[in-house]
Order: structure tokens, then sequence, then C-alpha cells
């Protein structure tokens, strides 16, 4: 993300991109998974090894910059969107910023639809 001065996440993009190229092989809950678990010790090397042993992901490299321009894509979105944590969701165009417990989402897309109008 090039909106931050410094590099917080230096396997960032390694990660992003093996989750979309996991998604091909159903492996997108096992690569985030791994993820999520391996913080503190992951680097780009590990993130493209754990990309071929958890995610099966033959062919990283050759994929790594198409795949890359579409995770570019979703941050200049945030950007646009003025995203700035995550996470972040948006309900019929209103901005949540922050976690919060799953009856809340319920209610609020209840309302939603509730309240939507047919065209």
């Amino acid at each position: 993300n090039d909106a931050i001065g410094q590099r917080i996440h230096p396997s960032a993009c390694d990660a992003a991109v093996a989750v979309r190229l996991a998604a091909a092989h159903n492996k997108t809950d096992a690569m985030e998974d791994w993820l999520y678990t391996h913080q503190p010790a992951m680097t780009p090397p590990a993130v493209r090894q754990a990309a071929h042993d958890v995610g099966q992901i033959a062919d990283f490299d050759a994929k790594y910059a198409a795949t890359l321009s579409l995770v570019k894509s979703d941050v200049a979105l945030g950007r646009q969107l003025q995203v700035k944590s995550t996470p972040t969701f948006f309900i019929n165009g209103v901005k949540i910023e922050g976690a919060l417990p799953p009856q809340y989402f319920e209610q609020a897309i209840a309302y939603e639809l509730q309240h939507a109008t047919t065209k």
C-alpha cells in the first residue's frame, strides 16, 4: 500500500497473492489460517513456501505479478472508500470500522432489507 509511509507488514503482498491463488485450489481457509498463526515469523520466502505446501500453489512466481495487480486494485478501491483499518465493512453504503458482534450486523442487514425499495 503506497499510502502508508512505512512497511508494517513486509510479507503482506506475498500473503495477499497467496490467499488469492489458494482460492483456485479451495485452500483459502487453510492459507488464511497459516498466515494468521505464523505472523511473528512470517517472511516472504516463508509465505511462498506455505503457498506451495498449504495452498497447493505450484506456479506462485509465474502468477505473482498478475495477481499482485489485482491486489493493488483492491488497495486503490480501499483508498477511494477511505478505508483506514481492518476490519472495515460497508452495509448499503454505511461504513462500519472495527469488529462488532455478529448480531449487530444481522440487525443492520435486516433493517436495510426491511427498508429496501424495489425499482
